[in-house]
C-alpha cells in the first residue's frame, strides 16, 4: 500500500484551516501575503469565506488526521456551466507520492456532485497553471484536465499560464 492509499479525501471544515495554512507555508504562501493582515489571518479569512459559501468547496487530503493537501473550487453563477479549481497544493514533504493525483481526481468529482445537488449544470472545470510547471500539468492531466490554451501576462508581466479544462458533462449549453 502506498502513501496515497492511506490518505482520506474529505470536505474541509474550520478545524482544517491550520493544516491548510501549513500546506500553504511551503507551497503558495505568496498568494496570501497582501494587505495589512498577516499571512495566517489572510488564509483564515479566505478559507472561512469559502467554507460558508454554497458555491465554493475546499477539500482536504488527510493522513492520520493531518492535512497534507487541499483543493479549492469556485462556482459563481452565472458561469455558463464552468467552474474553476482556484487553488491546489500538497505539502512539500508529501509530494511525488500520488497524493496530488488522487486529491485532484476525487475532489473534482466531489465538487461536481455538490454543485449538481444545488441544481447547477456544470459541464467543465477549468484551472490555470504556469507554463513552466510541468509537474502540475502532469498531475492535472492524470485527473482528466486537458490543455486548452495559454494566457500571456495573466498573473504578471512575462508570465504565461496554461488553461486546462476537464469535461464533466456531455450536455450542451442551454439555448438563449
Amino acid at each position: 500500500m502506498n502513501l496515497a492509499d492511506k490518505v482520506i479525501i474529505q470536505l474541509g471544515d474550520l478545524e482544517d484551516i491550520l493544516g491548510i495554512t501549513r500546506v500553504l507555508e511551503g507551497t503558495l504562501k505568496q498568494d496570501f501575503v497582501y494587505g495589512p493582515r498577516s499571512f495566517e489571518e489572510n488564509v483564515r479569512y479566505s478559507c472561512l469565506k469559502s467554507m460558508t459559501h454554497q458555491n465554493e468547496r475546499i477539500y482536504v487530503a488527510k493522513e492520520i488526521g493531518d492535512v497534507v493537501g487541499f483543493a479549492w473550487f469556485m462556482n459563481h453563477p452565472p458561469n455558463n456551466g464552468t467552474a474553476i479549481l482556484e487553488m491546489f497544493a500538497v505539502r512539500k514533504d508529501k509530494q511525488k507520492r500520488g497524493i496530488g493525483t488522487r486529491l485532484i481526481t476525487e475532489a473534482s468529482d466531489l465538487f461536481v456532485e455538490s454543485q449538481r445537488a444545488l441544481g447547477c449544470n456544470l459541464r467543465t472545470l477549468h484551472l490555470t497553471t504556469n507554463v513552466s510547471n510541468g509537474a502540475a500539468q502532469t498531475i492535472y492531466g492524470r485527473a482528466g484536465y486537458r490543455p486548452a490554451g495559454e494566457i500571456k501576462g495573466f498573473v504578471g508581466e512575462g508570465n504565461i499560464e496554461v488553461v486546462m479544462i476537464k469535461k464533466v458533462s456531455s450536455e450542451s449549453a442551454p439555448e438563449e
